[in-house]
């Protein structure tokens, strides 16, 4: 069966992933924030990049939001209040990676993309990280590409509302 003619319901995020983010960006655990922001600049579909150990294992992501935070801590742009502060106290000084990890959830290739809209929606999240079974990251799923199958369900119920003799 065609991706095209598989059901939002029944395709797998094997049959779309690939469609916009052939590659997603990565970087060592050690990687300095500015090699983080290369990255970020090359792939601005997913605005995050995925840090992976030296077997491609996905050890989790930096995202928009946290190189964001850092840069109005450089600048002077922050919030006021204690919890600011030691957020400022905590991160201001930071060159690495190592402390602005964020653990993601991933899908595998057989994963149902419904499985993978519900962990966008509950985790808030645009991307999702596809792994192998070793959890080594192979892929992205990114939001466009669930717009590219999900268009689909809107064009069908906009297709039985009309009626015949509609102009």
């Amino acid at each position: 069966m065609r991706v095209e003619e598989k059901t939002f319901r029944d395709t797998l995020v094997g049959d779309v992933y690939e469609l916009i983010v052939k590659t997603p960006m990565t970087v060592a655990r050690d990687a300095k924030i500015s090699k983080v922001i290369d990255g970020m600049l090359a792939n601005t579909v997913s605005r995050k990049v995925y840090v992976i150990d030296e077997g491609g294992k996905l050890l989790g992501m930096v995202n928009t939001d946290t190189i964001l935070r850092l840069i109005g801590y450089r600048t002077g742009v922050r919030e006021t209040g204690a919890l600011s502060f030691y957020r400022f106290l905590r991160d201001m000084l930071k060159e690495d990676i190592t402390d602005l990890v964020t653990p993601t959830r991933s899908v595998t290739r057989d994963a149902r993309v419904v499985d993978a809209l519900e962990i966008m929606i509950k985790d808030h999240v645009n991307d999702l990280p596809v792994v192998d079974a070793e959890g080594r990251l192979i892929g992205e799923l990114v939001s466009l590409e669930l717009f590219l199958k999900g268009r689909e369900l809107f064009k069908e119920e906009a297709n039985k509302n009309e009626s015949p003799g509609s102009p």
